[in-house]
């Protein structure tokens, strides 16, 4: 005797006859499943045993949730055999539902069709007058519908022109996280589909990631594909049956592996149309970052500045999100300057990050949604698909204690201990005699000031690197763009040499009284070398400062020592700044971060 299941599951004879006038691959999955039910199951964690009918019930279920109530207007795009629309007709709902397949309208006509629940043959893009554009709806529906519709552009911004104002835009597809099988299949990139959707004005509600909870099905269907063989050849005796079949089992293991991966999976969203738009940079919008800057923090900043640092970057240009307003006000701003980074440790070498700034928000839309839907979030997190997911481990930044609480709760953010603040006051400063800087010059040591960037600094870096840990991969590119590009004209570059071999470098800037000491590189077997250099540099400013001040991360240790042994006091950082990251792999954690992470004022828009 049969299972109760299996008996669910098993389609009756009477009606294959119906089924098999479908077209391919419907009259297959029709003639194998129990119902109209077309799309993958759902198994919460609780139900894991259930069949693939019960499953498939489950996920209307749970789509249902996100519906308005009714009765409000639904467009169901792409309704496959019409089954949904007539449970959301039974809910209560005026359902139009379309399909691009006659065929398919024809028999959810007959089977589904009432008052309140309309078939159009009509694909959602056709440029010809249908029927279902006449009317505004208060949610439009794709299930498992949108991977057949390219691209997604004029997808979306059509869906926001058909909808009532509140009205929902509700997706549930599968989602491709790997450009590697992206060639393989027609499902939409899951970042491409958010990017989107925060392009054409939508602002999303929900966003489950529930491929776990419904990779079941691959496995039901190829169990289903084994069972009804020969039922489908029987139906479908063409000579190509058998190799058809084949061809559609390959998909499902393909798709199954792709799941067990992490290279494919499945999401349900829900989103809104909002007055704000969130895109990438356009040309001409610096005029209104920068007025906004200004605004936001009561600071100018250069024109010449802002193109050096985002447009003119050698590691890469235009990494910004914006959120801009229907009436074209700029009401968000996040963005990152690239920056070559390495590691010596770990499965990861060379790598790019993006050090973050300038993120801010027009105090006119701060109260444009709070937490996660406020526009700051939306815009980084547009910010994060467009540019760092699948590209780079992690980005990084330096946050104040006002930002952090916000950061950790909305951006994803994570910390390591706070700035070590390093202050060498000028009643410290050890004097020099005659004597000792003859001995610096007898036993081989010269600083000089750089005017210009060689290969010199290529092989001092990979000399030394390992000793550093996790860092920005202070090249001779990185230092000419960083420091001697840098139109500001603010920083003086100093290395030193002993027997005219490069043993360490120093960028420094004096503001006010105080020589900011923003960046250095040392060859760890040379300790004396900072020292020498730090005394030479003090010797050419003027007036003399009252104290040197910078930032050195707790890390490697003997860098720390070093300072100490020169005179430095470690103290808390003034703005209670913390380094922060987001990460976008596992191929950093916070600990390893936080134990290997050389940083230094100069990897912040503070230098």
């Amino acid at each position: 005797m049969q299972s109760e299941s299996a008996a669910i599951d098993q389609p009756t004879t009477e009606l294959t006859t119906e089924y098999a006038g479908l077209p391919e691959p419907f009259q297959f999955y029709r003639l194998m499943l129990s119902d109209d039910h077309l799309h993958f199951g759902y198994w919460p964690p609780d139900h894991s045993d259930v069949s693939l009918s019960t499953a498939q019930k489950n996920l209307f279920e749970r789509l249902l949730q996100e519906f308005p109530e009714p009765p409000a207007s639904i467009l169901d795009v792409g309704c496959g055999l019409g089954l949904s629309a007539h449970l959301l007709g039974q809910q209560g709902y005026d359902v139009t539902a379309i399909a691009p397949s006659a065929e398919l309208i024809r028999y959810a006509t007959s089977r589904y069709g009432s008052e309140t629940v309309r078939f159009e043959a009509a694909g959602f893009l056709d440029e010809a007058h249908c029927s279902f554009m006449t009317r505004k709806y208060d949610a439009l529906f794709f299930q498992e519908s949108l991977q057949y519709l390219h691209p997604l552009d004029p997808v979306f911004q059509k869906a926001g022109d058909m909808l009532n104002p509140k009205g929902k835009l509700i997706l549930c597809d599968e989602v491709v996280y790997d450009s590697e099988i992206g060639q393989h299949t027609l499902v939409h990139f899951h970042k491409r589909i958010l990017q989107k959707l925060a392009e054409t004005g939508f602002r999303i509600l929900v966003h489950d990631v529930i491929g776990d909870r419904v990779q079941q099905t691959c496995d039901h269907m190829l169990q289903k594909f084994d069972q009804y063989r020969n039922r489908l050849v029987q139906i479908a005796p063409d000579p190509g049956t058998t190799e058809r079949i084949d061809h559609y089992m390959a998909g499902w293991k393909a798709q199954k592996s792709w799941y067990q991966a992490g290279q494919m999976g499945y999401e349900l969203i829900s989103a809104r149309r909002d007055d704000v738009m969130i895109r990438a940079y356009r040309e001409g919008d610096e005029d209104r970052i920068l007025a906004l800057f200004t605004r936001v923090f009561g600071a100018t900043r250069s024109q010449a500045h802002w193109y050096w640092k985002f447009r003119d970057n050698p590691f890469g240009a235009h990494k910004i999100a914006v959120a801009d307003s229907a009436d074209g006000v700029l009401a968000a701003n996040f963005c990152g300057y690239p920056v070559p980074m390495v590691s010596a440790v770990g499965k990861v070498g060379s790598f790019l990050s993006c050090q973050g700034g300038d993120t801010m928000t027009n105090p006119a839309f701060r109260g444009a949604g709070l937490g996660k839907s406020s526009v700051l979030t939306r815009t980084a997190t547009y910010f994060y698909d467009a540019f760092c997911e699948n590209e780079m481990p992690f980005i990084y930044g330096f946050n104040t204690g006002v930002i952090r609480k916000f950061g950790e709760r909305f951006l994803n953010y994570e910390y390591i201990s706070g700035i070590p603040y390093h202050v060498l006051k000028r009643s410290q400063i050890k004097p020099v005699s005659s004597a000792a800087r003859l001995l610096w010059r007898l036993s081989g040591f010269r600083v000089d000031k750089i005017d210009r960037i060689t290969d010199e600094y290529d092989l001092f870096f990979k000399r030394v690197r390992p000793n550093y840990g996790i860092l920005v991969e202070r090249n001779a590119a990185y230092l000419q763009w960083r420091y001697l590009d840098c139109p500001d004209h603010v920083h003086d570059c100093f290395a030193i040499r002993k027997r005219g071999i490069l043993v360490g470098w120093g960028v420094f800037k004096q503001k006010d009284n105080v020589l900011l000491w923003g960046d250095a590189l040392f060859d760890d077997t040379c300790p004396q070398a900072a020292w020498i250099l730090l005394s030479e540099v003090i010797g050419t400013v003027t007036p003399e400062p009252d104290r040197i001040e910078g930032w050195f991360s707790p890390v490697p240790a003997w860098w720390t020592k070093t300072l100490k042994h020169l005179g430095f006091v470690k103290t808390e950082e003034p703005n209670g700044l913390s380094p922060c990251f987001k990460r976008f792999s596992n191929d950093f954690d916070i600990p390893e971060l936080e134990k290997r992470f050389y940083y230094t004022m100069g990897d912040s828009d503070l230098f």
